[in-house]
Order: C-alpha cells, then sequence, then structure tokens
C-alpha cells in the first residue's frame, strides 16, 4: 500500500522574460488601479501565452504585477500535446498552478482526467481533482470523489491515488473501494476500504486487493488478509408439486463462496486462471446436473486451490487437513444424506462431477463410514470406488478399503466399489467381522440393505491370519441381525478337513440376542445312561421379552424341561417366568427295567414355578413381586449341582409396594408373603433320615406361614422444633422417629401329640394340618436429644416408646381340680412400654509417640471411651404408681407368688418382666503410624483394640456382664490378624458345673477375669514371579480376601473368571488362612476347633495353569475335601480339568471347547461322578 505526497513549494522565482504570462490579444482592454496595482480586464477573444502554453477564454482580468490571472468563458488551456478546458480558470502564473472550475478536464495522448475541479501543476505534468473526478487510461475508467495524479516523462500513464467511492471498470471487471492507489512504474493497483472486485458474476473481496498488470493487462492478484470469492450460479431447483399441472422447477440463484486467510490469483491473457486460499481456507459451491440443483459442498483445509476454465471454476483442490461435507437436495438427489469426508489431498474435477480423496481417506455417509488410501466418487452416478493406495501420490501409506455399516461388523478389501443411491457394493478379497467371529471371500457384494453374499468364503473365530480352525463354503449368504447361511460347509482344523455338512447356520446380530437352536451335550455314564443335556431354543423375538426352552433326556432317568421367560421395558418394569418339570422313573424301578418308551407307566412328576417382577412406578412408588412354587420338598436336594442349590429348603413368594414421599419424610410399604417348608413331610416322617423328635407335648413344625397383608408406615429422624437460625438452641437439636407396622399371620402347621401306641417315642406328630391366624399392630417411637459439653464430649439422652395392639390375650383359670390353666380371649388388648432408656457419653483423645526409626516418624494413639445408662421397667411392678394390668398374679404349685404374662403366646411376644439399670463401658484405641516415603507423608493403621462390659444394678445375681475385646491388624497389607476374647468376671463350679456369684480374684485379691471363649483367625500369601518379571508387587490382592466354596462342584463359573487370567510375571502364589476358636464356659468341657484352607496356583507357562484347593481340620489331621483344576489356554480354543476327588459334590468334569460364546457348542466333554448323574444345562 502507498500514496503519493505532491510538495507544492512555492519559491520566489526570477522568471525571464519568456516566462511570464503575455496577453497576446483582446477586443477589449480596460486597465485600472484597484489597492495600488494596475489591474487589466480583457473582454472577447482573450488569447494569453506563456511559453509553449496558450490559453483561450472570453473574459479575463489579470494583475500583471503579481502574474495572478482569472479567465471565464470557453476556458482552453493548450500545452504541447495537453489540453485543459473547463468553465472558469484562476493561473498563478509564477508557481505554474491552473485552477480549473466547472466541468473541468484535462487530456493528453495517454489519459484524459474529469472533474467538477481541478488543480493542475504545469512544470510537473500532476494534479488534484474533486468532486465526481473520472479517469480514462489502459482501458481503465477510474471514477472517485477525488484523484491525485502525477505523470513522469516517458510513461504512458499517471500514477493516481484515488478516494472516495472509488470504482474502476476494466474490459468487464468492476473494482470498487473507499481508495485505490496505481504506481504506473510497478504496473500495480492497491485497493484499500472494503474493497471489492466483480466480473461475471464473481465477486473478490478482501481487507486490501493488489493488483499487479502487464503492459496493462491484469496478470495477477493478492489479498493478504480476509479473502472472500462469491460466484453467483443460476439453476432450476426442484420442489414438491402441489398439483398435476404445477411446474415443479424454480429459477434461482445460487451463491458459490471461497474465504480464507489469504489470496493469489492468476489471469491469462486477462482471464482468471486460479485463484489459491491459504490458511483455514474454505470453499462452499452448489452441485448441478443438466442445470438442475442437486446438492452444496462445503470443504475446508490449509490450501485451497481453484482453476478456472473460461471464467468458469474447472477443479478445486485442498490441501492440508482437508475435510468436506456434501448436503445433496432432499428432492433431486438420488443421495439419501449428507456424506462427510476427509483426506491429505481432495480433489475437485467439477466440469466431471467426480471427486478425488487422496491419502487416508475417511467417508461417512447415513449409517456407513469407510476408510481408505484413495477414494473416487461420481456424482453422476453415484458410484464410489476405493483403493488401498493413490496412484497420483506415492508418499501417502497404503490403507485396504475397510467399510462399517451400522449394525454390521467391519468390512476390509483390497478393492471397493459402492452405489451412494442404491447403497449395494461389491469388495474384492474382502475380510468382514461378526461379533468375534471373521468372515472372508474372493468377493463380497451386498443384495440389500439387509443381504450379503460371499463367493468362496470362509467363517472362523480364530483372529489369525492362518486360523487354527474355519468353516469353508462356496458361497454364503449374511443377513445382518439374523443369521449367516452356508453350502455346502466343511469344517477344517489346521486346514485339515474334519466333517462335511449340506450346509450350515450361524447367528449374526452384531452384539444383539439371538435366536437359535441351543446344541445339546452327549454322554454315557451307569447312572444315567445314554444322555442329551441342554437341547433347546432360544428367541428374543424384540428387545423387550425373550423365551429358551431347554430338555435333558437320559434313558435311565427320564425327561427334564425348563422354560424360562424374560421381559423388561427400560425405566419401567423387569422380571421372569421360570417353569420346569422332571418326568423320572419312580425309584421302585430298576436300572435294567427302565424303558423311555415305558416312562409314562412308573413316572415320577415333578413341577417348579418361578415368577419375579420389578415395577417402578411414578412418584417414588415401586411394586416388587417373587413367586416360587414347588411340587416335591426334596427337589433342589434331588436335581441340583451346586450346594447353594442343594441346601435350599425354603419356597419363599411375596409381593411389595412401597410408596416414599420425601418432601415430608414419611414411607409406607405393603407385603404379600408366603414362606413354605419344602422338607416339613420329611421331618415327621420317623422313617426319613430328616424326622425331627418332638421334645414335648404341643411343639410345632410350620408348613407355611402366609402374611395378609404386612403394612409399615414410617416418619424418619425429623428435628422436633424445625429452625433456619444460625445460632441454634439446645432443644432445636431434639429429633424423633415413628413407624406403625400392621402383621395379619395366617400359619398351618403339624403339632406334637402324646403317643397313645406303645413305642420308643413319647411324643410324636400329629399329621393333621392345623391353622392359627392372629393380627397385630405395632407403634414404635423414639426420641433423641444429642448437645456437646465443653466443646469436646458428646451427650446424647433418648427413650423409646412401643405400643402393641393385638386381637387375643390370654388368662389364668383356676378349675375345679385347683390347677390353673390357660384360656384363650379373643377381643382388643394393647400393651404400651417404654422399651428403654439410654444416656451415652463419648469423646476422643489423642496421643503421639515421637518415635523415629527408619521411615518412621511417629505413632499415633487415638482413644475413643465411651460411658453409657440404660434403664428398662419391671413391669411386673406397678409404674409411677399403677398397676397397667399386663400381669395377673397367682400362687404357683410352690405356694409362691407368681405372675402370668398375658400377652406371652401372642405376636406381641412376652412382656419385659426384668428391671434393668446399667451402666456400659466401652474403649476403643486406634494405632496408627506416619511414616515419610519419598518425601511423601503417609499414614498406616497399625492394630485397632476394642473393649466393652456393663454392670446391672438392677441384678442381685451376676450384675457385672461379660468383658468383651477385639484386636485386628493389617501387617504390610499382606497378613491380616483378628483376635476376639470374651472374660467372665465371675467364679466357676467345677463339681457342678455352674457359676459362682463371687469375683473371681487372685491370691493378692485383684480381680482375675476368666476366659471363656477366644478366636483367632489369620490369612497370608506366598508368591514367586518369573525372572526379570516387572510385574507390580503392591497389586497383590489382600490374602485373606481369597475364599473358594470346595464343597462346590460347579467350577465352571471359576474357570471362565479365574482361568482366561494370564499374569505373565507370577509364577506360583499360594494362600492360606488359619482359624482357630475355643469356647471355655465350661471348662470342665471345653470346645475347640482348628482349621485351615488353602489355595495354590501354579503358572507353568503363559498357558498352563494348575491350582488346587483344600480345607484341613488341623485338630483331627483330617482332610476335609479338597479341589484340583487345569487350564490349558489353546488360543481360540480352551481346556479346563476339574477333579474333586471326594465329599457330596465329588465328581470329574474335562471340556475342551472353542472360546468363543457363538461356537460355544463345539466342543467336546467327558464328565464323571455328580456330573454324570445329573443334567448339566
Amino acid at each position: 500500500m502507498f500514496s503519493y505526497l505532491i510538495i507544492i513549494i512555492f519559491l520566489p522565482i526570477t522568471l525571464i522574460a519568456d516566462e511570464k504570462l503575455r496577453l497576446i490579444r483582446a477586443d477589449v482592454l480596460e486597465n485600472d488601479i484597484v489597492n495600488g496595482q494596475s489591474v487589466q480586464y480583457l473582454y472577447g477573444n482573450v488569447i494569453f501565452e506563456k511559453g509553449s502554453m496558450v490559453i483561450n477564454c472570453d473574459k479575463a482580468f489579470n494583475i500583471e504585477k503579481t502574474g495572478q490571472s482569472s479567465m471565464v468563458g470557453m476556458v482552453k488551456v493548450i500545452d504541447e500535446n495537453k489540453s485543459l478546458v473547463c468553465d472558469s480558470l484562476h493561473f498563478d502564473s509564477p508557481n505554474n498552478i491552473l485552477y480549473g472550475f466547472g466541468n473541468s478536464r484535462i487530456w493528453d495522448d495517454d489519459y484524459e482526467l474529469k472533474s467538477d475541479t481541478i488543480t493542475y501543476f504545469s512544470n510537473i505534468d500532476s494534479g488534484i481533482t474533486y468532486g465526481n473526478s473520472e479517469l480514462k487510461q489502459n482501458n481503465q475508467i477510474i471514477t472517485s470523489h477525488s484523484i491525485f495524479y502525477a505523470k513522469q516523462k516517458e510513461q504512458d500513464a499517471v500514477s493516481y491515488t484515488a478516494k472516495g467511492n472509488v470504482l474502476i471498470s476494466e474490459d468487464g471487471r468492476i473494482a470498487t473501494c473507499g481508495k485505490a492507489i496505481y504506481k504506473q512504474k510497478e504496473q500495480s493497483t492497491s485497493l484499500i476500504i472494503n474493497p471489492e472486485i466483480r466480473e461475471n458474476k464473481q465477486t473478490i473481496s478482501g481487507r486490501i486487493i493488489d493488483l499487479k498488470y502487464n503492459n496493462g493487462v491484469l496478470e495477477n492478484i493478492y489479498i493478504p488478509s480476509g479473502a472472500n470469492v462469491k460466484t453467483i450460479t443460476q439453476g432450476f431447483k426442484k420442489h414438491q408439486k402441489t398439483s398435476k399441472n404445477e411446474n415443479n422447477k424454480l429459477t434461482l440463484d445460487f451463491v458459490n463462496d471461497l474465504s480464507g486467510n489469504s489470496l493469489k490469483g492468476f489471469f491469462d491473457e486477462g482471464m482468471l486462471d486460479s485463484l489459491q486460499l491459504e490458511g483455514m481456507a474454505k470453499t462452499h459451491y452448489h452441485i448441478f446436473e443438466d442445470s438442475i440443483y442437486q446438492g452444496e459442498n462445503i470443504a475446508s483445509g490449509d490450501t485451497i486451490i481453484l482453476q478456472f476454465y473460461q471464467n468458469d471454476i474447472n477443479k478445486i483442490i485442498v490441501h492440508g487437513g482437508s475435510r468436506g461435507e456434501y448436503k445433496p437436495d432432499t428432492v433431486s438427489s438420488n443421495i439419501e444424506g449428507p456424506i462427510s469426508y476427509s483426506s491429505e489431498i481432495i480433489k475437485y474435477n467439477v466440469n466431471a462431477e467426480e471427486t478425488d480423496l487422496h491419502g487416508d481417506a475417511k467417508i461417512h455417509y447415513t449409517n456407513m463410514n469407510l476408510d481408505a488410501g484413495f477414494v473416487n466418487v461420481n456424482w453422476v452416478t453415484n458410484i464410489l470406488e476405493a483403493k488401498a493406495k493413490s496412484n497420483a501420490y506415492s508418499s501417502f501409506k497404503a490403507i485396504k478399503p475397510t467399510i462399517i455399516e451400522e449394525g454390521r461388523d467391519p468390512m476390509v478389501g483390497n478393492e471397493m466399489v459402492y452405489n451412494l443411491s442404491s447403497k449395494k457394493g461389491s469388495v474384492l478379497k474382502g475380510r468382514t467381522s461378526a461379533e468375534d467371529g471373521f468372515y472372508t471371500g474372493t468377493q463380497i457384494r451386498n443384495q440389500d440393505k439387509k443381504t450379503i453374499f460371499i463367493d468362496n468364503s470362509t467363517y472362523t473365530t480364530c483372529d489369525l491370519e492362518n486360523p487354527h480352525f474355519h468353516f469353508a463354503s462356496n458361497k454364503m449368504k449374511m443377513i445382518n441381525d439374523d443369521k449367516v447361511i452356508a453350502k455346502p460347509i466343511t469344517f477344517f482344523i489346521n486346514n485339515i478337513p474334519i466333517i462335511g455338512l449340506p450346509f450350515g447356520i450361524f447367528p449374526h446380530k452384531g452384539g444383539r440376542r439371538q435366536s437359535g437352536w441351543i446344541m445339546p451335550g452327549y454322554g454315557e455314564s451307569s447312572y444315567r445312561g445314554q444322555f442329551i443335556d441342554g437341547l433347546g431354543y432360544y428367541w428374543a423375538p424384540n428387545d423387550y421379552w425373550d423365551s429358551k426352552l431347554t430338555t435333558s433326556l437320559a434313558d435311565r432317568q427320564g425327561l427334564t424341561i425348563r422354560l424360562t421367560n424374560n421381559y423388561r421395558k427400560r425405566y419401567s418394569f423387569s422380571g421372569g417366568i421360570h417353569l420346569e418339570t422332571k418326568q423320572h422313573f419312580s425309584s421302585s424301578v430298576s436300572a435294567e427295567n427302565r424303558d423311555l418308551l415305558k416312562l409314562s407307566d412308573n413316572v415320577k412328576s415333578d413341577y417348579v414355578f418361578r415368577w419375579n417382577h420389578n415395577q417402578i412406578m411414578r412418584n417414588d412408588q415401586t411394586f416388587r413381586v417373587n413367586g416360587q412354587y414347588y411340587s416335591s420338598g426334596d427337589y433342589n436336594k434331588r436335581t441340583g449341582i451346586d450346594i447353594e442349590r442343594r441346601l435350599n429348603q425354603q419356597a419363599v413368594s411375596n409381593a411389595t409396594y412401597s410408596k416414599r414421599w420425601k418432601k415430608s419424610n414419611n414411607s409406607l410399604s405393603i407385603n404379600l408373603s408366603s414362606k413354605k417348608d419344602l422338607m416339613v413331610d420329611n421331618k415327621i416322617d420317623p422313617n426319613d433320615i430328616f424326622y425331627q423328635l418332638p421334645s414335648g407335648l404341643g411343639n410345632k413344625l410350620i408348613i407355611t406361614t402366609n402374611t395378609l397383608p404386612k403394612m409399615s408406615f414410617r416418619h424418619g429422624q425429623s428435628k422436633l422444633f424445625k429452625t433456619n437460625a444460625i445460632n441454634k438452641k439446645w432443644y432445636h437439636n431434639i429429633s424423633w422417629n415413628y413407624s406403625a407396622n400392621l402383621n395379619n399371620k395366617m400359619q398351618n402347621y403339624y403339632q406334637s401329640v402324646e403317643s397313645l401306641d406303645d413305642t420308643t417315642y413319647e411324643y410324636i406328630w400329629d399329621d393333621s394340618i392345623r391353622t392359627k391366624t392372629t393380627s397385630l399392630i405395632t407403634h414404635n417411637m423414639s426420641v433423641n436429644a444429642p448437645q456437646k459439653l465443653f466443646k469436646y464430649i458428646s451427650f446424647n439422652p433418648s427413650i423409646q416408646f412401643k405400643s402393641d395392639w393385638v386381637d387375643r390375650t390370654f388368662s389364668l383359670f383356676d378349675s375345679s381340680n385347683a390347677q390353673s390353666t390357660s384360656i384363650e380371649q379373643y377381643g382388643f388388648a394393647a400393651r404400651t412400654i417404654f422399651s428403654s432408656f439410654n444416656l451415652t457419653m463419648n469423646t476422643k483423645i489423642y496421643g503421639l509417640f515421637p518415635i523415629k526409626i527408619g521411615k518412621l516418624q511417629s505413632i499415633r494413639h487415638v482413644a475413643s471411651p465411651s460411658i453409657g445408662y440404660s434403664y428398662s421397667p419391671d413391669y411386673t411392678k406397678k409404674i409411677f404408681g399403677k398397676d397397667l394390668g399386663y400381669f395377673q398374679e397367682y400362687t404357683d404349685d410352690n405356694g409362691e407368688t407368681a405372675f402370668f404374662d398375658r400377652f406371652t403366646g401372642t405376636p406381641a411376644g412376652s412382656t419385659p418382666r426384668q428391671e434393668r439399670q446399667a451402666m456400659t463401658f466401652s474403649l476403643n484405641n486406634i494405632f496408627q503410624a506416619k511414616t515419610m516415603v519419598d518425601g511423601k507423608e503417609k499414614k498406616l493403621e497399625l492394630f485397632s483394640w476394642r473393649m466393652n462390659t456393663s454392670y446391672n444394678f438392677a441384678n442381685d445375681n451376676f450384675p457385672l456382664a461379660n468383658l468383651s475385646s477385639s484386636v485386628r491388624a493389617k501387617i504390610a497389607n499382606k497378613l491380616n490378624l483378628d483376635l476376639s476374647l470374651s472374660h467372665d468376671f465371675y467364679k466357676f463350679n467345677n463339681e457342678n458345673g455352674q457359676r459362682i456369684n463371687s469375683i473371681n480374684i487372685n491370691e493378692n485379691g485383684i480381680p482375675t477375669p476368666r476366659l471363656i471363649n477366644a478366636r483367632l483367625s489369620t490369612g497370608f500369601r506366598f508368591q514367586g514371579n518369573r525372572i526379570g518379571s516387572n510385574e507390580d508387587k503392591n497389586s497383590e490382592e489382600d490374602s485373606t480376601a481369597n475364599s473358594y466354596n470346595l464343597d462346590e462342584p460347579n467350577f465352571s463359573d471359576r474357570l471362565n473368571k479365574n482361568n482366561r487370567k494370564s499374569s505373565t510375571g507370577k509364577l506360583w502364589s499360594t494362600s492360606l488362612s488359619f482359624s482357630y476358636s475355643i469356647n471355655k464356659a465350661n471348662p470342665i468341657n471345653p470346645n475347640e476347633t482348628f482349621w485351615m484352607s488353602s489355595n495354590t496356583s501354579l503358572q507353568l507357562t503363559r498357558n498352563w495353569r494348575m491350582q488346587y484347593n483344600a480345607r484341613f481340620n488341623l485338630l483331627d489331621n483330617d482332610l476335609v475335601n479338597h479341589n484340583f483344576s487345569i487350564y490349558r489356554d489353546l488360543h481360540c480354543w480352551e481346556m479346563s480339568i476339574n477333579w474333586t476327588p471326594n465329599g457330596y459334590g465329588s465328581g470329574f468334569y474335562l471340556k475342551i471347547n472353542v472360546k468363543s460364546p457363538t461356537l460355544r457348542d463345539l466342543k467336546l466333554e467327558q464328565r464323571g461322578g455328580i456330573f454324570s448323574r445329573r443334567a448339566n444345562f
């Protein structure tokens, strides 16, 4: 950017006679003296001369002395080849300055300048114009408010600076700006202040535009910042017809836009040849086919180059971070949605309507993503071709075309063709995956959105280039979200054909649940005979429910059928229904006489029904149902493999509705439940091993307990005196809570009676079922008021109230034979008591031992003493002078006064009859170590020690409770140590085996509590790492966290979770846990146990792993049970062996199978023990 500065220096000039302005002629000459100076007034054909300059006008006045002249009327100045005309002129002759006014025009052979006024410096051929200025030169017309110009000798044009509404027109090209500077010597023009250049419906703009000319012809253009190019294109846009006769084409103007930080433009013979934008370059242009609008394309990159042909865009090239998006027209285009793309270089051939993506090309279209080294898109045919490498740019790395469609797995090939309109395509030498499987083929093509055909195909779940196994087929049909059909199909292991089938079907649902057949397991055992386990079908029709039907058939056992239905609606409800039936041979039929065809003649039928439902409703409401029914009580025991199922002897069903009111802190729960003892019939059968002998008359064995219903209302903890004050009073801490429970219960039971027969049993079970119903409403309320005393002591008094409402009580009746009997009386009765009053105080005391040894800095001791008082009354006595009537006083057989509790035997339970006034004492000690490691302070828990006891002032005998204490330590995060002790303060009489109400003291009179119970448990781990292993030792698990149920024969879950974990650093590990306990409450007959559990794991190699679990009784030197397992990782296969030598769940199980869940039924199994006796599915 530049400007001319014209400096006019007025200097006294000594003119020779020829340089003075001379009057040549005038029709009339008048002289006058004005202000002492002679003034000439000239009229008619006035002519002046000065050197080569000739001035003509109609009238003039001239001051000869000063050389100042003014001319009017047809003023014309001729100076060699230059001419000037104007309406009036003032000539400053000494300074050679001419001032022209009104229709001023100056010209020579090279330029012409018009203006309202003009100032012309004749000696330097330069000037200034103001008002409607217009300059013509070099086929240009420049108009503006003012022009400063100058012409150098031997130049054929003027240099100028134009200001104010500048407009430059040249060969159909128009430039506008606020200021223009032209340098004739450099043949350059700078357009400043909102510059624009318009030509052929194209507009170029920027903050500054520099134009470079060559012999008057525009050669290049440069915009250093804020570059923008807009081009208007006219075309037709289709729209939806509203009537048959309506024209569905609209003629519209479309604006193509190009922008960037800077722009360089190049012209060829005055016509635009190319444009180059750099820095955050972006282009937006529209695509047409036969003048019909097809869509718009937006692209961006570091550099954009536009190549033109006959002033129309021919090619667009985008470099550096190139990306773009094509948005098709919704009416005229066959393409369904936007296409996003990116690559190293993008080339658009506008005339051919093609796009080339070179280097790391990526395309996203609707539900399709494509990665490749090179991509070509033909927008006329909508055909996309992808290759691994660009032929034009060899430096870009090769990327095999990979296409990913939503709901499908990636597909890879050497070359790929895809139709954007029909969404059909083909892949040469392609490879794709489905879940954990891989498909290959010489050609892969899709018929529609759901169907793909593969020629010369293979399928495997092995991820190696040369898989360990695969299925091969000449033709394969892949149906998305459904299945894969191959025919014929051959199974290969290490490229060796094993078996061929006419066709094969594989699931293909991309991670979703898959409907299909469930392959069974086959086997034979002496107990079950030949059997098939797990044959069935899984059906998942939609996302809301599924169904699974499985069967087991054994020719010496019978038939088992299971049906499981699950349903779920997100954020609403979920549940499941399980039906199971076993049609087995009766135990009376010998094994050799069992025939499946005659199963109906000797069948024992069992049924199981389970239903669970969980529903979340609005406004904090929930509804849950869990129901079970067993036709046989020992069903789980006879059929279960895992110990948890075998020991389940109850069928529990319940339905619960709950509602919460958060703002008021209230909640309501309504429950219906039923609990059935599945083994109760075995317990009353004297010939059964589970028979329970009655201990007295009136003993009960509950068959079912039904709650119809149980309702609970609760008001949560709330402040009694609510306040928002900052400074709260002591009574603001008082809080309360309340709950009410209604329980209607019905029980069916067996009751013991006296034996009337001459048997060995005094009491037997009456096999008649009896029923009893009870009702109870319980109210509970508590109030507490926690306070702070002296800032460090926490003080908390509390009181609990309870009221029971029942529908019956009992009374004592004296019969005629002077024996008292209990009579049940129906009717409402209430019992209200305050269950306890408690007062507790506690604080914390801190101590610090500055012991510095190595990393140890200090040891902190935190002692938390607590003292409390609790009181509950004896309700056989009067309370505040009033007999509440809960007890009936009578005289027993010994003549002593006794009390009969009216509520004993009711759902409310017995009424408290023992007064309690107890002081409780407890002390909690925590010891912590503070260490310094690498400049960082760390706190370690060393051990904790807890003690507590109490003293009941209301007890005449043994008022001092046992002293309970416990010590817990965790050493180096590797060893856990738990010790719990219980001491009795009182003496023990070894002769009669009873405690003595006297404190046990030693010879010095010091109380010595007697140890009556102790338990010590610990666990730790040993391990060894491989040589050179860097495995983090701090990542070791807590040794006490390892626990295995050694009675559990079904180890498959454990194998799946643990055996597949491969640790390349750990070679072996052994964990041991010990538990010792002793009970010396009766020193004469102490009870002692000592157990040890061990778990040893050996990682022989990366793929071989062994494990051994055992449990020992160290007191009896007895191995209780143990278990061996071996696991071998076979890459895409795996082998597992488990052997439990003894115990109820003893057995042997060998399994070799494919890892993939898709082909989990491709396996080899061998069973023994419990696994061969029971169905395992």
